[in-house]
């Protein structure tokens, strides 16, 4: 596998991705409030956010801070590790599941703070920073990192590698961005990784709900399968899509622009 160093066209989607994952996370909130309230079974209906629509935006801050930065770090080690053939698709891969460790060094912490904000009736950060803090220190913070690197690397192989496969059959050369060709592509790309990982996710869900108390992700897994059966480790799965292919689809419509009106 040929690797590169970063060149101009590279920086400029390293400095695009983050203003793309804002643009990302304003849009898509609502999806995930309610894919994690299903996948810890405290979700009823829609109803419930009439009187309060804000709620769906509950963990806000936490969420749009880890987007941010999760681009930057994200498309900063794809184009790192990416193969200097573009068409490589395994190599693509290898730099997908790189870019989604990568991140999720740093995203597992606003993870369960978002996640502990959307279940529960707090709705200050910091409080649970300090209660987390206070009870299991720097550790305590990064509960759930196995499953939220596993999701991650797995998503961003597929997203990566299937992207841009799509993209160089489709798109001719310096052609303007096709609203529709991309979300084409982020439709494919960005939706195989949800749902292999479906299962993984809502046992990081639980896992990092204060409201279940269980000591590792395998006592979860049995909880779930024991009392909810099987089919629910797929709870949510629906929004997770389209929380996942709709924010790709913002996400690379909004830097693919930048892309071009910059050149």
């Amino acid at each position: 596998m040929n690797y590169y160093s970063i060149n101009y066209y590279d920086n400029r989607k390293i400095l695009f991705a983050p203003i793309a994952g804002i643009a990302e996370s304003v849009c898509v909130q609502p999806f995930d409030t309610i894919k994690v309230l299903k996948q810890s079974n405290q979700y009823t209906s829609l109803s419930e956010f009439r009187n309060n629509p804000k709620n769906l935006y509950k963990g806000f801050v936490p969420f749009t801070s880890q987007m941010f930065v999760k681009y930057f770090l994200r498309f900063t080690a794809f184009e790192l590790l990416k193969p200097k053939n573009s068409s490589n698709m395994t190599g693509n891969f290898i730099a997908g599941i790189a870019s989604g460790f990568t991140e999720s060094l740093f995203i597992t912490p606003f993870e369960l703070i978002k996640t502990n904000l959307q279940t529960t009736k707090n709705n200050k950060p910091i409080s649970v920073i300090k209660k987390i803090y206070s009870e299991n220190n720097i550790k305590g913070l990064y509960r759930g990192f196995l499953s939220t690197s596993l999701r991650q690397c797995t998503n961003q192989a597929f997203n990566f590698s299937i992207y841009y496969k799509i993209q160089e059959k489709i798109k001719k050369e310096n052609e303007k961005p096709n609203i529709l060709k991309i979300i084409f592509s982020t439709l494919f790309s960005s939706s195989i990784g949800p749902i292999l990982t479906s299962p993984v996710d809502t046992i990081k869900t639980r896992f990092m709900n204060p409201k279940y108390k269980y000591t590792n992700m395998l006592e979860a897994f049995k909880d779930i399968i024991k009392n909810d059966g099987f089919i629910s480790l797929y709870k949510g799965l629906e929004f997770r899509l389209l929380r996942v292919c709709g924010g790709q689809a913002i996400c690379f419509t909004v830097m693919e622009n930048l892309l071009y009106y910059t050149d």
